[in-house]
């Protein structure tokens, strides 16, 4: 990857090399063996998003209104790249601001397709750089607002989110208050625009495994990894619980209706166990209540909510709040 920026710089426009080149510092920095599988994973991920849209910048054919919100969008993204990855940052702050960029660097898709229409790009334009704002700031209520934006991100950014729900939710999120009770009123108000957006696309129709695995990999992704070990605790292998979970990195379909899930000890060793379905949708639900569901994961949710609802159809195993919203939406 630091390879193809290397080559990129001879492409792109003067002004944007320094981004290029903090993108491949930051590639090299997240390489640092105190980082986990997934700040790595993560990185490299929206890196290749970056790279994406620097070809659309450089290609003659884009329109010039596209290039410079892509070009503002794209120093935004690597800007929180880099704050994930400066050295002397606490860990857990790194850790969000790594899921930040993640999850906001699909927008840039958003904004370099010429079919997107006009108002959402300038929203989405807008969104991103709210976000990198409020992870600057740094205090609770503006990286709670962060994280909703990008959840908001995911869910426009989606191919199947439908072309009046994408632009609903741009506009609205767009619309954050500024403070106090307004972005009170704004947060709530946004969990049922996700949700409502969402859902528009229906529920996937997949097997159990396939639905579990997209579930579990975007709960793994979005959701703290103390958070995930005290809802996990009774399920997951001895080893992991006495030496301590660093990170709960990803997983892969298995036979018999489970998954191989892959984690991070707190020893940096990696470790490995097949765990049942059945055993961690409904610990998945208790982690993330429904109303939270698509704030939380984007439109993954809808992966989880089919989980849920094939376990409670076939299984007789209930996933809480979960089912509940899978049958309103089935």
């Amino acid at each position: 990857m630091t390879a193809e920026l290397d080559r990129r710089k001879a492409d792109v426009p003067e002004e944007l090399v320094p981004v290029v080149e903090q993108l491949a510092a930051t590639l090299r920095a997240v390489q640092d063996p105190r980082n986990t599988p997934q700040q790595r994973n993560g990185t490299i991920s929206s890196a290749r998003q970056v790279d994406a849209a620097l070809g659309v910048i450089d290609a003659p054919e884009t329109p010039q209104a596209v290039r410079e919100q892509l070009t503002g969008a794209v120093r935004e993204v690597t800007s929180l790249l880099d704050a994930a990855n400066r050295p002397g940052s606490p860990p857990e702050e790194q850790r969000t601001k790594s899921r930040l960029a993640y999850r906001a660097s699909p927008a840039l898709r958003t904004i370099a397709d010429t079919g997107t229409p006009p108002e959402v790009r300038e929203a989405v334009t807008r969104i991103v750089r709210k976000v990198r704002e409020r992870a600057d700031a740094g205090d609770a209520r503006s990286m709670d607002a962060a994280k909703t934006m990008t959840a908001s991100l995911l869910i426009i950014s989606d191919p199947n989110t439908p072309d009046q729900e994408r632009k609903h939710l741009a506009r609205t999120t767009d619309e954050e208050g500024s403070s106090g009770d307004e972005q009170d009123d704004w947060t709530e108000r946004m969990k049922k625009e996700q949700e409502e957006a969402a859902s528009a696309q229906g529920l996937p129709d997949e097997s159990l495994t396939k639905a579990a695995e997209v579930c579990t990999n975007a709960v793994f992704d979005s959701v703290p990894d103390g958070t995930l070990s005290r809802h996990l605790k009774s399920v997951i292998p001895d080893k992991w619980e006495t030496e301590g979970v660093n990170d709960f990195w990803k997983s892969d379909e298995a036979a018999n209706d489970s998954l191989d899930v892959l984690v991070q000890l707190r020893s940096r060793q990696l470790s490995g166990a097949n765990l049942e379905i059945e055993q961690l949708v409904p610990r998945f639900a208790d982690a993330v209540p429904a109303g939270d569901l698509f704030m939380t994961l984007g439109p993954q949710g809808l992966h989880c909510l089919r989980a849920a609802l094939q376990l409670d159809q076939d299984k007789g195993v209930a996933s809480g709040s979960w089912v509940r919203m899978a049958e309103e939406k089935d």
